[in-house]
This record gives structure tokens, sequence and C-alpha cells, in this order.
């Protein structure tokens, strides 16, 4: 065979095994030079040949993004958008999250940029301080400040040293690179098994989310499998309304309200001792109620973070309870209070509705500075009201959650000007009400920045008791006041 014939059998065998899927230097004007996916635009991705080109995965786009399976380019996911990046973006009054403007009610804040403040399924976006679904990450920037990115795994993981490592790793894992690990080379793992891009044992490549997988194809996250579809559920959405989602299999199964493993805990008897940690698993059946049981030292702060479904949360109430049955805080999510002296607490725990709540919760603890209660408690209703001469001052202290009953009684043929004096207008403001002896009728209300005081003719309150009434402008004033009562003619 000739030269000539041999170039001609070359030419043609290159020409047919090109794939004319991939740009090449020469491809024309159409094909744009890249280094990053910043570099495309129309929701190309970098290909690794230098090139802008179609996603396969939507690991190559954007974390907020993901690769259409239809048009093969990088898309904002569901839910967010390209409107703003801080709150200043916004309106006055809006929030930014998500990349969109919302309004206050529409978001839930994290003000301590902790993501145990958010639901559960979201994270602290602390640029605003209010939660957004949880996308997982790409690198480090995305994750907290105690926190690193197993890329592999595609999710912020807590940050280890080597003397933390017995507290933050489970079982198995060492720290390496300050995160977490099974394994930093197949040779740590046993026979047949790989080190794979988590740091974990397997014994093949697998999936540990959709990123993972060339669309259309999706992550079954219990196999680590790229399936076509999943299984026939991996939420209850996915069942009939009698029917609940067992994830692990990913089959629908009655949904019978089953206790969880801190059962029986229904009554302040039976509370759950729990301490600093989180207990996860949980569950609220029809007309249940969990109880838990915390001890904490005079300054301890405890913070009570519930994690369910963010649709939810009208439906719960968390509470906070001395020995005596006080309430001292209390929230849908969450609830936070400083001890004024050591003891245990209780917190309840419960979710309106016939259908069972799942949800997980975390007790956190810090120092904070305590409210002591005066000598007049207990008196936050008018049914334990303390008894109040004319002419007496009373020292008083308001707490967080509390409010402060007097019972007062004025002779016949008088009035009565009671006042309020002595408090930090900075340390929120205090409302002073005259109410008649049940406490039901409002005779009179003040609210000044920097005392209050209510005056009742009297043609109204000669003869009668009355109840005295101060409150915090919110459920977390603390503030200490003097309150005097006049009779007037």
């Amino acid at each position: 065979m000739s030269r000539a014939s041999v170039l001609l059998i070359l030419l043609l065998f290159v020409a047919c095994t090109s794939d004319p899927a991939k740009p090449t230097p020469d491809a024309g004007p159409e094909a744009t030079a890249c280094e990053h996916r910043e570099d495309c635009e129309g929701g190309q991705v970098c290909g690794t040949e230098g090139f802008c080109g179609p996603c396969e995965s939507s690991g190559q786009c954007r974390l907020k993004e993901r690769c259409d399976a239809d048009a093969h380019a990088c898309v904002l996911r569901e839910g967010w958008g390209t409107d703003c990046t801080v709150s200043a973006d916004c309106e006055l009054g809006m929030w930014c999250r998500e990349g969109l403007c919302r309004q206050r009610a529409d978001v839930v804040l994290c003000p301590s940029g902790s993501k145990d403040e958010c639901p559960s399924g979201q994270r602290c976006d602390t640029a605003n301080f209010v939660c957004e679904e949880d996308l997982g990450c790409v690198e480090d920037a995305d994750c907290g400040a105690e926190e690193r990115c197993n890329t592999g795994l595609h999710a912020c993981v807590p940050r280890c040293t080597e003397a933390t490592a017995p507290q933050v790793c489970a079982s198995g894992e060492h720290c390496a690179e300050g995160r977490c690990v099974q394994c930093e080379a197949d040779a740590e793992c046993g026979p047949g098994l790989i080190c794979d891009v988590a740091g974990r044992c397997a014994a093949t490549p697998r999936c540990y989310s959709d990123r993972d997988c060339t669309v259309p194809l999706q992550c079954h996250v219990p196999s680590g499998a790229c399936l076509p579809a999943l299984p026939p559920c991996t939420s209850d959405d996915g069942c009939a309304v009698d029917q609940r989602c067992d994830v692990g299999t990913g089959t629908c199964v009655p949904r019978a309200c089953a206790p969880d493993a801190l059962e029986p805990n229904d009554t302040p008897a039976t509370a759950y001792p729990v301490r600093a940690s989180r207990y996860v698993g949980l569950t609220l059946c029809a007309d249940d109620v969990d109880y838990f049981s915390i001890t904490l030292e005079r300054g301890d702060q405890l913070g009570v973070n519930v994690e369910a479904d963010a649709f939810a949360e009208p439906a719960f109430s968390t509470t906070l309870q001395d020995a005596s049955g006080r309430v001292l805080a209390l929230g849908h999510f969450l609830a936070t209070h400083v001890a004024a002296v050591p003891g245990t607490y209780t917190v309840r725990v419960a979710a309106q509705g016939s259908e069972p709540r799942s949800y997980d919760v975390g007790f956190f603890l810090s120092r904070g500075t305590p409210c002591d209660d005066d000598s007049h408690e207990p008196n936050d209703t008018s049914a334990t009201a303390t008894l109040f001469t004319a002419g007496a001052v009373i020292e008083g202290m308001l707490c967080p959650q509390d409010q402060d009953h007097f019972l007062l009684t004025v002779p016949e043929g008088q009035g009565v000007r009671v006042s309020l004096s002595n408090y930090v207008a900075t340390d929120g403001l205090l409302r002073l009400c005259l109410l008649g002896g049940d406490g039901t009728q409002e005779l009179g209300c003040s609210t000044e920045a920097s005392g209050a005081t209510v005056s009742v003719s009297g043609s109204i309150a000669g003869g009668r008791t009355l109840t005295v009434r101060i409150t915090g402008d919110d459920a977390r004033t603390t503030n200490g006041y003097t309150l005097q009562a006049e009779l007037l003619p």
C-alpha cells in the first residue's frame, strides 16, 4: 500500500472517531474558551477541553443552580433568584432570602448566625441572618466558621483537630485536614473496598447527591446508585394519606404513629432527662405531649431549638417551666431563658392537629445574666396578686415572660392614682393597667417612655378592689420599677 493511501486511511479514522459534541479550538466562533464556569454564558459550563458547552450534571453548575435535563444548561433552583444579595438591596422592611426580597413574615431569622436556630433542612445565611434552604457546599466558603466542606458529601461538617476529634468525630473516624473521615487511602479500608471522595470506605464509587449523577439520573442515597427514577417514595408526599414513607426501603407503609425511643415522657413526672445535646428522630402522635427535664445552674442560658417541617412551625408549641410549673419562656420552634436559681427545669413540646409530627430537638447551654425575681412573687396572675395599699412604695422586678399583679382596695367615694417610675426605658417599655378586681375589665392603661400613671375617679373606683397589672413591651423585657398609689378626693 502506498504512503498516500495509508495517510488517507489515518485521516478518515480520525474524522470518524472524533466526538462532534466536544468543541475544539477550531470549532468556530460559537466555541468560547474558558477557565471557570463564570466565563460561560447562557447556562453553559466550562468543559475539560477548556471550552464552554452543555452541562451533564448539576455538579458542574453553581451551588444555587441545577442542570436542566432537557436544555443541558444550568438554571436557578426552584425558589431561588438573583434580585438581591443582601437585605440592603431590597425595599425597607424586606429581607433578602435565597436571592429574593421577602416580607418579614416569610423569613425565619437566625440572629446568632447558627443553623441551630433554623428549621430542619435549612441553614443560616450569615450575610443576612436569615434561614435558607441548605444546598450543601462546594467549598469551605459555603460553610460556617466552625465547619469545613466535605466536597464528596457536598455537605458542611464540623471542623475538627486532632485534639477535638474524640468529641467531634464518629466512631471509626479520624481527623484529616480539618474534617472527620473514615479513610484517606484505599489501604485504610478492608479487602475489596476503596476510599471514596467523601473519605468513606465503600465497595464501589457511590453518589451522595444528585450533583454526582448525570441528568436526568437521580441519586438514591441509601444505595448510592444513580437511577432513572427513585423508588416509590422518598417522603410522605409520595404515599397515600393513610401511609407514610419508610425512607430506608423507599416503600410506603401503614401510617401508624409509633412512639419514639424517649417515651413515655407525656407528663412532667415522666419527663425525659436531657443534657446539652441534640435528640433526633422524635415523634408527636395525636394529642401527644413530650416533656424533657434539664438541670441548670444560676446564670445558665438554655436555648431550645425544635427542628421540623418549616410549614408546621405554627402548629408547634415549645415551653420552658420551672419546678413550680411557672412558664418562663415559650415559642414555636425556639425558646430561651437564663436561670436565676439552680434546679431542674422542664421543657414541654407539643403540636396541634391529629397528624403525627416528626421532629428533632436541641438543647444548648451558654452563660447569661440572670433576672432575679422580686420578693412579691409568685404574682403572675390575678388569682395570685400581692396585696397593696395606697401610700405604700413597692420596688419590683419584671423578668422575661413575666407579669406582676397587685390588689388595691379603694375606700368609698374616693378615686385613685397609680404610678410607675424608676425603670429604664431602653431595657424595655413597661405597661401599667388598672383592672377590675377579677382582672378582666380594663379601667385604664398607660405606656409612657419614662414613667406611667393611671387615674380612676371615685365614681368608678370607690368601694372597689382593683387589680394593678404590670407587663413588658414584649416577652423578653427585663426591668425594675417603683410602684406607688395615692387616693384622690
